[in-house]
């Protein structure tokens, strides 16, 4: 394996790592103890927004190194006769693309309205985040799962 390869390899996965682990300990550690230490909706925001604040480029670029470092990936190990690798890697791709998705909606649609919305919305927001946190983590667990039947495959 070529030293440009096995860089990539380390980036692509240590940034998908960190994204799944990002994800996964925000949606399972972090939200369940902070709304049990603000039992009122208006603390909770305050201080999950305040945790937050300038994190969203940060995950963006984490997302955006990991996919551009598997893009590389297939380039250097292109094996277009291989139906099943071709057809993994294109799932992987929209797998990337939907958790990428799904991150700004939540970011800049879904957190705006749950954070300015009122007491008796308040749950049914709180209950539709965690619904799409737990969408990221399967889609970010499903990348990975993808990543090394890829592997298997080619």
């Amino acid at each position: 394996m070529r030293v440009l390869e096995q860089l990539l390899f380390w980036v692509h996965g240590v940034s998908g790592a960190a994204w799944f682990g990002a994800i996964v300990y925000r949606t399972f550690i972090v939200d369940p103890k902070v709304l049990a230490f603000f039992p009122d909706r208006a603390g909770y925001e305050r201080f999950t927004t305040h945790m937050a604040h300038g994190m969203r480029y940060l995950v963006i670029t984490g997302l955006a190194v990991c996919g551009l470092s598997g893009f590389a990936l297939v380039r250097l190990r292109w094996n277009g006769s291989d139906e099943v690798w071709l057809g993994l890697m294109a799932a992987k791709v929209l797998v990337w693309l939907a958790a990428g998705a799904l991150f700004t909606y939540v970011s800049w649609v879904h957190w705006p309205w749950r954070s300015v919305a009122s007491p008796d919305e308040s749950p049914r927001y709180r209950f539709e985040g965690q619904a799409l946190a737990i969408g990221m983590v399967l889609l970010t667990g499903a990348g990975f799962m993808l990543g090394q039947a890829c592997r298997l495959a080619g």
